[in-house]
């Protein structure tokens, strides 16, 4: 994260949930440059000295609360356009399916009209005493008499003994036969008698569900875009008062600024807890200079060390690790005095991703590992002398699940007593 964010996110923390992990780079970046712009500098320390100006400090608040209600009306905006996409697409759902409940009334209902219909025409056509009343009699006779006379015939070969089997061909004949004349009968059957009761309660049930259903569909289709369309409206009035009320948001309550010895201040007391070159067989980090270990130079450096080089490490060297590698991998420019030190402290004696992590389980963030705005915003809300204490405490509960604590239990204790007293001075107030 750069630095200037930090510095930003200092003097406005409502900002700090627009650079979350999912923003668009842009707001970031114009964060970046409004900073710098104002301030006229790069540079993160000489940027924090010159927010110490109120006249800058005002200037830069007033631009970054622009930012912020821009990103505010962003999402407003986003937010309202995902609404309206799924009620579309919800609503387009729904209509193709009561649509095709719907045909399926239709053609249900059309299946049992044309058996009405039938019989309609057969009457009319009786009343009216025309010669073509006589074709489905004649037809349904025809019908019956030769489903129940083929079914006599072969019931009686059946009787006198004939096996029918031998012939191949008259028994596919005599299949086609029987099938032929048991649909027709069926038909004939259905023509003159209708359906069965229970068929037409069926029938009439599956129409009145279908139907109901139907209905259920378009109500909810419409509640839907009732509820929607609340929604529209409220984010209509939030993104109204907005636009009205840049005042209220423009001039926050400044925070307090950090002094840019702060580091100076905090690695002075490392320096005087690591002491000097040291190469302890029990210690795993194994040789070390001012608490820079072989292992960390040969990464800072890009290639292998030896012994010799890390009893060669200068201080200067040793500060720029401690600043990039350490304070500024931690967000220490960032942090509350006091609570800068507890995390700077733990970060170079067991590692900046564990500090970090420690800081964000007490301060209630997801603890990825990476010190943000959303992490020194919650470590700003929070009591620091709580944080300080809570963040002690942990840290001696880690140094006992170790199994080098009875070797290093005294010196480990002793370090941290004094940075969590020296970080309690450092609080302000």
């Amino acid at each position: 994260m750069n630095p200037l964010i930090g510095l930003a996110v200092n003097l406005l923390p409502d900002l700090a949930r627009h650079l979350t992990r999912g923003a668009k780079p842009e707001t970031s970046d114009l964060v970046v440059s409004v900073v710098r712009d104002v301030l006229g500098t790069d540079d993160p320390e000489e940027a924090a000295r010159r927010a110490e100006d109120a006249q800058l400090s005002a200037e830069l608040r007033l631009k970054l609360a622009e930012i912020d209600l821009q990103a505010r009306a962003q999402e407003a905006a986003a937010e309202e356009a995902r609404r309206r996409d799924e009620l579309a697409d919800l609503s387009a759902r729904l209509d193709a399916d009561a649509a095709r409940r719907e045909a399926e009334i239709r053609e249900l209902t059309a299946r049992m009209g044309d058996q009405q219909n039938a019989r309609g025409i057969f009457r009319d056509l009786a009343v009216k005493e025309s010669a073509y009343a006589r074709g489905p009699v004649l037809v349904s006779g025809v019908v019956t008499v030769g489903f129940f006379a083929t079914l006599l015939a072969l019931i009686w070969l059946m009787t006198i003994g004939k096996d029918l089997s031998t012939n191949s061909n008259l028994m596919q004949i005599i299949n086609i036969a029987i099938g032929a004349l048991t649909a027709g009968f069926a038909t004939v059957v259905s023509f003159w008698l209708g359906s069965s009761d229970g068929s037409r309660r069926k029938d009439m049930n599956a129409i009145q569900t279908q139907t109901e259903n139907a209905a259920i569909q378009r109500e909810g289709v419409e509640s839907t875009r009732r509820i929607v369309a609340d929604q529209t409206r409220e984010t209509a009035k939030l993104l109204e008062q907005v636009a009205r009320a840049p005042q209220a948001t423009a001039t926050p309550p400044p925070g307090p600024q950090k002094d840019a010895r702060q580091f100076t201040r905090c690695v002075d007391l490392i320096f005087r807890h690591e002491g000097g070159f040291v190469d302890d067989p029990a210690d795993p980090g194994g040789a070390t200079n001012m608490g820079i270990t072989i292992g960390t130079l040969a990464a800072v450096r890009g290639t292998p060390v030896s012994r010799e080089d890390v009893e060669n490490l200068t201080r200067d060297e040793a500060r720029q690790i401690y600043r990039a590698h350490y304070w500024n991998a931690l967000g220490c420019d960032s942090l509350p005095p006091g609570i800068d030190l507890v995390v700077f402290d733990f970060g170079v004696n067991a590692g900046v991703s564990r500090s970090a992590k420690l800081l964000q389980k007490l301060v209630h963030v997801e603890a990825d590992g990476e010190v943000g705005p959303i992490t020194v915003g919650a470590a700003r809300a929070i009591d620091p002398v709580h944080i300080v204490n809570a963040f002690s405490d942990a840290r001696m509960d880690h140094y006992r699940s170790l199994s080098t604590w009875e070797r290093f239990r005294n010196g480990w204790t002793r370090r941290t007593a004094e940075v969590r007293e020296a970080a309690l001075k450092m609080l302000p107030g």
